[in-house]
């Protein structure tokens, strides 16, 4: 190439030898590019060669002059891209390349220094985080991102039955593996600085407790698997925010994953009372010609007691008498008094007897002893103390519980039209 340099420049400065002279620099030039093995300094080299031959043997004032600006601006970035070293990504051998690469802080998981509650984790030169984000997506490069479980599902957030201290949370394990343990955040401001844990005991607190997905069935583990758990001793009519957080061992605690809500409701205990001839009070309940020494009379009316409670252990309805007894003015010596008896076996008697119970959901809603004897003509007492006629131990919707009164005279007794009692029927709920 040199010589044919010498050979054209020894033929005159013309346009048309210079422009060979240019078209013989590009072809060199690019048969250099070609040749990557060449090390730097033997292309260094060939650049002296070269440009001595062309200044020592050609008039590059005329080539300048004659040479568009496009022309050498191209020469010269031609002449860059070849003499700029390589850059690498990472170290490299004759079959592979580290992409990207950093160092560790290294150590040991011990308590000492200073400090006995931290340990680090890092690399140098890693950017974790202010990285690209929209409102689904993040990307998230480095160390800490790699080691992470993916994000937690939202989890499955309820009041199911009105409850008024707990919800109930379900997990969704989603994709993530086996061994991936999770804590339940929950929060009353959405997150903004009332934040709460689930405990194990499934109460609230302030330290995050880390379980896995656990089992579901007859003996639950961990977080109870599908069947989830109930959070209990939250505030009545409080909305509450729940959020899954999901890790994999040391330094690999994960971003939250998306909120949910649900609410508790305020405690509630409806009640009513009605009779067959009665929808509102005052409620009179006759029992007719009771004959002395003679049958058993039950009364005519039925009465009928109506509960719904959200109370977490039910509630019960209750009945109770101001005076223990069937008692007349005109006769106050003779009282009928009542006993929890089989009133065919005595001679003398006065009670209740329940007939029926039922509910719309919930409950169930059922008949307590000794007034859970619907048949024959036992009957169970009623004096000054508040029995519970019947009751459920969950809550309960629409539950109603009916009863009669029956009597029975002995001979001899006096007779009177104005033998009452005053009866006393209540409702509660177990909160």
């Amino acid at each position: 190439m040199i010589k044919e340099l010498r050979k054209i420049t020894k033929g005159g400065n013309s346009l048309l030898n210079e422009s060979k002279v240019v078209k013989i620099n590009v072809d060199f030039m690019s048969k250099l590019l070609k040749r990557l093995s060449l090390s730097e300094q033997r292309l260094g080299n060939s650049y002296q060669e070269l440009k001595r031959a062309t200044f020592e043997k050609c008039d590059c004032r005329l080539l300048l002059k004659r040479f568009s600006l496009a022309t050498i601006l191209f020469s010269i970035a031609i002449l860059s891209l070849f003499f700029a070293p390589r850059a690498l990504a990472g170290p490299t051998s004759t079959t592979y390349q580290v992409v990207d690469y950093g160092f560790g802080a290294g150590g040991i998981a011990t308590t000492s220094g200073a400090s006995n509650k931290y340990m680090l984790q890092g690399i140098a030169g890693e950017l974790e985080f202010a990285s690209p984000s929209s409102s689904n997506y993040m990307a998230w490069p480095g160390l800490t991102y790699t080691e992470q479980p993916a994000v937690p599902s939202a989890p499955t957030f309820t009041n199911p039955s009105n409850y008024y201290n707990k919800l109930h949370i379900t997990i969704n394990q989603g994709s993530e593996l086996s061994d991936t343990v999770y804590a339940i955040s929950i929060s009353t401001d959405n997150f903004a600085s009332n934040i709460k844990y689930v405990q194990a005991d499934e109460t609230v607190a302030s330290v995050a407790v880390w379980q896995s997905y656990g089992t579901s069935g007859g003996s639950p583990t961990a977080w109870h698997g599908s069947d989830g758990i109930d959070i209990i001793g939250l505030t009545p009519g409080t909305t509450y925010y729940a959020r899954i957080v999901a890790g994999r061992g040391t330094f690999t605690q994960g971003v939250p994953g998306p909120t949910v809500s649900a609410a508790t409701v305020n405690p509630k205990l409806t009640y009513s009372l009605t009779t067959t001839r009665f929808s509102a009070p005052p409620y009179v309940v006759v029992i007719n010609n009771i004959d002395p020494g003679g049958a058993v009379k039950t009364s005519d009316d039925q009465i009928t007691a109506n509960i719904s409670t959200n109370g977490a252990n039910g509630g019960s309805i209750l009945v109770s008498s101001a005076n223990g007894a069937l008692v007349s003015t005109s006769v106050p010596g003779n009282p009928i008094t009542s006993a929890t008896n089989n009133l065919d076996s005595v001679s003398q008697g006065y009670g209740a007897q329940g007939v029926s119970v039922s509910q719309s959901s919930g409950g169930p809603l059922a008949l307590v002893s000794p007034y859970n004897t619907t048949t024959g003509n036992n009957v169970g007492i009623l004096d000054t103390n508040k029995r519970v006629f019947a009751s459920s131990t969950v809550p309960v919707t629409n539950g109603s519980a009916t009863f009669v009164l029956k009597a029975k005279v002995a001979a001899g007794s006096s007779p009177a039209t104005d033998y009452t009692d005053k009866l006393i029927i209540l409702a509660n709920g177990a909160f």
